[in-house]
């Protein structure tokens, strides 16, 4: 009879375990967060990963993306993350500076030539860097989604850095948005980004800075007629899952999310891409001046005291940098 107990008292513990354990066969919740719209590119790109995944697991896990900052915000939701509370998500990666170094590199201001020069730095050493970062902190990264290159608009023409000198233009509050703006002779103006509007029309400031979808959504280009194609900043986005979660997982679930994760990536920047030609559109016809800035070296040259702020110190910073610049 004490054999029986012992071994009931076994079988009781091992079933207790047996949802945790990979391959298990049980359903898994994950909660996903996102601070965009669910029609957003972001949005219906992590809605994409999620029903790649329940496909390709027959349902054994279930995701929902919780979409608009419904679990909370940006800063809240990556330590819910790091708590396993939140099971995956698409981050921007600034407010990872002080967690995750490498992510310092790629919020650098005229650090990609373009577009396919970003995704082929962040698709690959910028990306395995970052990756390796974020594990660290207990996230793991599986793809990147776009997040649009960002340029300066303004209530009087911009052309040259000189035409910055003495401008108030509103920046997100962060040092290295601050220094970016001084080194351009701007005087940079912190403000909550729902203040801008008003801000521009009223104005206590002279310009802002964003991509083109935010510039056209919010309606900015009603008070901020000329928009400048600086291109100054094109920082990346993570799609990521908690690191409590991924080491519940088998190999082959590992596979399917990463394959799922890269597959909702390209259907993202697509979608990124076609909303920015729609909102260009959009402003063009409205009447805004759309300044062509063809050579962007006179104003990247004045970023030198920007990297050495950030990276001079840091080899590990500095070689990322340069290893991002040599790739063709």
């Amino acid at each position: 009879m004490k054999v029986m107990r012992v071994l009931r008292a076994a079988a009781l513990a091992t079933a207790a375990l047996v949802p945790w354990l990979p391959g298990a066969g049980q359903a898994q919740e994950w909660r996903g967060w996102n601070i965009h719209a669910a029609d957003y590119p972001n949005g219906r790109g992590l809605d994409r990963f999620g029903e790649l995944v329940m496909q390709r697991t027959n349902n054994r896990i279930r995701m929902r993306t919780y979409h608009s900052a419904q679990l909370g915000q940006q800063d809240e939701a990556i330590q819910q993350m790091r708590l396993g509370s939140i099971d995956f998500a698409n981050f921007n990666l600034s407010p990872f500076n002080n967690l995750a170094p490498t992510t310092q590199v790629v919020t650098l201001p005229f650090l990609f030539r373009d577009v396919a020069h970003s995704h082929r730095a962040i698709d690959g050493i910028a990306g395995e860097e970052i990756a390796k970062d974020l594990e660290q902190i207990g996230i793991i990264a599986l793809s990147w989604f776009d997040a649009g290159a960002r340029s300066i608009y303004t209530t009087r023409p911009v052309r040259t850095p000189a035409d910055l000198r003495g401008m108030k233009i509103r920046v997100q509050t962060s040092d290295l948005w601050i220094d970016l703006m001084r080194a351009l002779g701007a005087n940079p103006t912190p403000l909550p980004f729902g203040e801008v509007f008003t801000s521009l029309q009223s104005g206590v400031i002279d310009g802002a800075e964003n991509n083109w979808p935010s510039y056209e959504s919010t309606r900015h280009f009603e008070v901020a007629r000329y928009f400048t194609t600086t291109e100054h900043s094109n920082v990346p986005e993570v799609l990521a899952v908690s690191q409590q979660r991924w080491r519940r997982l088998n190999e082959q679930e590992r596979n399917i999310l990463r394959d799922a994760a890269r597959e909702a990536a390209a259907f993202q920047r697509q979608l990124w891409a076609e909303r920015e030609r729609q909102s260009r559109q959009v402003v063009e016809r409205a009447g805004v001046t759309v300044i062509e800035v063809a050579d962007r070296r006179p104003w990247a040259e004045l970023m030198a005291p920007v990297y050495q702020k950030y990276t001079g110190s840091n080899p590990r910073l500095s070689s990322l940098v340069q290893r991002i610049r040599e790739l063709p």
